[in-house]
């Protein structure tokens, strides 16, 4: 019984208090749509995909046991395109523009299950320049992996190309999480405020909680009350002065 009253309550002080939840809730939008905006730099991305076979791919025949050992090297390959051997000579053809580390955070290399086919991914805060540095990172790799593992045939099916578009950051998503936050913030203010004002507003509140006796009420007198009690109140000193004279 307790946690009824208790919901109903808390269900009265946001009811009487929507406005401040409302408020918050447009507020939490207008700063999440303005951060992403204004503030949050946004991140490209560009993919290239290759085939890589450990035979000639013209040959007509190959056996079920060399593409299942192909799939199983895609992992081998990854760590290649990562190693510095690739990454190196791609810093190079960029000017050494930036680290060693940097531009493996900005590489990912994305596999599918029981195909030969993988992707190279670069996300970067400029488009043309994730295009370039995923084509460059295909076209090192396949220059140098003959030299590391014995890989006769590597195919670059599709170019990485600009795409304008930003991967990051969401600015649907970062308003809905914006009107969120504003909302639970927005409730968790009207309860606070309900809970501060002391204010009694029902006589119930002495009666039934407090137990206290109901003396009568003392209503709020209007500006055009105030201003006719306070002549009078003149009107009754002004002949009280006059009597004692």
């Amino acid at each position: 019984m307790m946690n009824t009253i208790g919901m109903v309550d808390i269900f009265k002080m946001l009811k009487k208090r929507w406005w401040v939840i409302v408020l918050l809730s447009l507020i939490g939008i207008a700063l999440t749509t303005a951060l992403t905006n204004y503030v949050l730099i946004p991140r490209y991305s560009s993919t290239t995909q290759l085939l890589v076979s450990r035979q000639d791919m013209n040959t007509q025949s190959i056996e079920l046991g060399e593409i299942e050992t192909n799939i199983q090297m895609i992992n081998t390959y990854r760590d290649i395109i990562e190693d510095p051997v690739v990454i190196d000579k791609v810093i190079n053809e960029l000017g050494n523009t930036m680290s060693e580390v940097e531009l493996q955070q900005k590489v990912e290399v994305i596999t599918q299950d029981d195909s030969q086919i993988f992707g190279i991914k670069v996300t970067d805060t400029d488009p043309n320049r994730a295009a370039e540095m995923a084509n460059l990172m295909a076209a090192t790799f396949q220059e140098n992996i003959d030299g590391i593992i014995n890989v006769e045939n590597v195919a670059i099916l599709s170019k990485a190309k600009v795409n304008a578009v930003p991967i990051s950051p969401n600015l649907s998503l970062n308003q809905v999480v914006g009107l969120l936050v504003g909302f639970l913030l927005g409730m968790i203010l009207s309860i606070i405020l309900e809970t501060m004002d002391k204010k009694v507003r029902d006589e119930k509140v002495i009666t039934e909680k407090l137990g206290w006796i109901h003396l009568g009420n003392i209503s709020e007198m209007s500006k055009s009350e105030t201003a006719i009690e306070e002549k009078n109140l003149v009107l009754q000193y002004q002949q009280i002065t006059l009597k004692k004279f």
